[in-house]
């Protein structure tokens, strides 16, 4: 084959790609300011993939003259190298900010460790004297380490979207079922079907995440009364317990210190909140200052801990809150219950008051 009908036909190969690449990077430019960590690794994956394609253009090139053997070398490494990296770009979007480190580059460390001997080893791979390509006993390791970072990418996304709906959550799961599929097809079929999955799981986990984003309040970070309401809609079944808080003395703290002083308040009970956010507990706020907490599958005592840390958390940093729980009764609807949680509220809220001596209607 000439070289021009090889690259017409990798070209052609690599059409779904490289129309994903194009549009999805029109997309991502105009995002600048959402999400600026998990921007930076679509960003990292898209560019990864754009680069696995020019290098497998460059690698079929390369593979039609024995000359070029070196450059054929060098490109076949930089595709196996890349292929990891572009998986750790969808790991660290669902991966959870405190378990982003350097130790989640260390298998593509030893990938690219393991590849760079095909200068002088064929234990990576290597060309016969056909020129064609013959991989090595260590050649696998590269679909090994991306298996490595696909099962912990399903691991990330069951544990970090547990509580959203089945269909959502299995999406994403399939997304990454298929970039191991295409990873064993690749490892034994060739081809480039890797870079076609890890793209389009890509756009979907970038889809679901803006959408993700739609269930957030801007000002706390913590879940919106959109998401509040549809939860106790969707996890009826696992709801066991209900908690409604309000702020204490915010129309004071604005009236006195402005509004943007109210703003950090309310912001800072957004921190305390979020700490107590779990696998099984999710933290909302609904509106103002009034906020709300759903707990799935935990008994009265877990659930009175829960307040109590936050509400010393609230107190250290410098604020107050009132707060009252409902455990739901038999076939009680958290709908219910969310009616009891909001009356012990009030009722908390009234002590507060008496016992500090101030007038609610001006704090």
């Amino acid at each position: 084959m000439t070289a021009s009908s090889v690259f017409n036909q990798m070209i052609a190969s690599h059409f779904i790609t490289i129309l994903l690449i194009v549009v999805y990077a029109i997309k991502l430019s105009d995002q600048k300011k959402a999400r600026d960590a998990e921007l930076r690794y679509f960003w990292m994956t898209l560019i990864c993939c754009l680069l696995l394609v020019l290098e497998d253009v460059c690698e079929g090139l390369c593979a039609t003259d024995p000359a070029l053997r070196l450059p054929r070398i060098f490109f076949s490494i930089v595709g196996y190298t890349l292929r990891p990296v572009a998986a750790i770009g969808l790991l660290l979007v669902v991966c959870p900010p405190e378990r982003r480190n350097w130790k989640l580059w260390i298998p593509a460390v030893i990938n690219l460790a393991v590849f760079l001997t095909a200068f002088f080893s064929p234990v990576a791979f290597s060309f016969g004297s056909d020129y064609g390509f013959v991989r090595g006993p260590l050649g696998y390791s590269v679909f090994v380490v991306g298996l490595l970072y696909m099962v912990q990418i399903l691991f990330a996304t069951w544990r970090h979207f547990y509580n959203r709906k089945k269909s959502e959550r299995w999406l994403l799961i399939i997304c990454a079922a298929s970039c191991i599929v295409a990873s064993v097809i690749d490892a034994f079929n060739g081809g480039c079907r890797l870079n076609e999955a890890i793209m389009i799981s890509s756009v979907f986990f970038y889809i679901f995440l803006r959408s993700h984003d739609n269930r957030l309040d801007p000002l706390t970070g913590l879940e919106n009364r959109f998401s509040f309401y549809d939860d106790m809609k969707n996890q009826q079944k696992a709801v066991t317990a209900v908690a409604s808080l309000d702020m204490n003395g915010l129309k004071h703290i604005n009236d006195t210190r402005g509004h943007a002083e109210g703003d950090r308040a309310l912001a800072g009970i957004g921190r305390c909140l979020a700490r107590v956010n779990s696998r099984d507990t999710i933290a909302y706020r609904i509106g103002g200052d009034e906020f709300a907490m759903l707990f799935m599958r935990q008994d009265e005592a877990a659930v009175k801990q829960s307040i109590a840390r936050v509400k010393q958390d609230v107190a250290r940093a410098g604020y107050s809150l009132s707060a009252g729980y409902a455990m739901r009764e038999n076939d009680e609807q958290v709908e219910e219950a969310l009616i009891r949680s909001d009356r012990n509220m009030y009722s908390d809220k009234a002590d507060y008051y008496r016992q500090s001596g101030m007038d609610r209607r001006t704090h």
